[in-house]
């Protein structure tokens, strides 16, 4: 494994709604009708942002969750993670014209099946580098911290973005990826379990929260010069210990002449 550092993302202030989710606490402060205007608001804010303007319709119903209402349709539980960061679920072939026009330099599918008909060749058409991670779903087992060290690898790296990550529902998987970049980028804990949760309803799982809330950074990290020294140098004195023996091997010990005493003189 590679060294990995870091990445920062540009830190969310606390007031902040979430890029194409309502913010999660507005929900208490508005009547229903306010809450659908507020969800179609930051819905079109995003569209604006990221789809051609020949492309743009918007239907007022449109909820969270839910496909975008555009001539081209995004995929279930399309959003924006940062510039160039894309997240989704699974694309199907009625998405793909909207992808195009993200010109995605990379897609990271964090679960491995039989692609959907057309998928690979849309993928080869336009010359998008497709990343397959085979990460079992998050009930099943604990993600393996050098799956995910992979995973963040390719996803917190400028150099492959424009860059959608997507699993089959845009929920789980891709909630626990994004969780993690949210903590390298030094979110409070508090907002990284909100955007999981607005996206992971109404299957919240446990088992992500307390992955995401458990994670630890240096986890991503290759281990360091002091964890690696015990390990260089036990392979130092074995190595001693090997010349040692190779002498006794090619000189016996009868050969190692032991000086008698000279008897005393009177």
């Amino acid at each position: 494994m590679g060294n990995y550092s870091l990445v920062h993302y540009q830190h969310r202030e606390a007031d902040v709604p979430y890029q194409g989710k309502p913010n999660p606490g507005a929900a208490g402060l508005h009547n229903n009708a306010t809450s659908r205007a507020h969800d179609t608001d930051t819905r079109q804010d995003l569209l604006t942002m990221h789809v051609p303007q020949q492309l743009q319709t918007f239907g007022e119903h449109t909820v969270p969750g839910n496909p975008m209402q555009t001539v081209h349709q995004a995929p279930i539980n399309f959003s924006t993670v940062s510039e160039g960061l894309y997240r989704s679920g699974y694309p199907q072939a009625p998405d793909y014209p909207f992808i195009q026009s993200l010109n995605l330099k990379t897609i990271v599918t964090l679960v491995n099946k039989e692609l959907p008909d057309g998928y690979q060749a849309f993928i080869q058409e336009n010359r998008i580098t497709h990343k397959i991670f085979d990460m079992a779903g998050t009930k099943k087992e604990d993600i393996p911290i050098e799956l995910m060290r992979s995973i963040y690898a390719v996803v917190s790296d400028r150099a492959n973005y424009p860059l959608l990550i997507h699993c089959n529902q845009g929920r789980h998987r891709t909630g626990c990826v994004v969780g993690v970049l949210r903590k390298s980028s030094q979110w409070n804990m508090k907002h990284i379990l909100n955007e999981y949760t607005t996206f992971a309803e109404p299957k919240v799982r446990e088992v992500d929260i307390k992955y995401l809330t458990k994670f630890e950074l240096t986890n991503l990290l290759c281990p360091s010069q002091s964890v690696a020294a015990p390990s260089t140098m036990s392979r130092f004195v074995g190595f001693i210990i090997v010349t040692i023996l190779t002498l006794f091997a090619f000189y016996p010990l009868s050969k190692f002449k032991v000086q008698e005493p000279r008897p005393k003189t009177t």
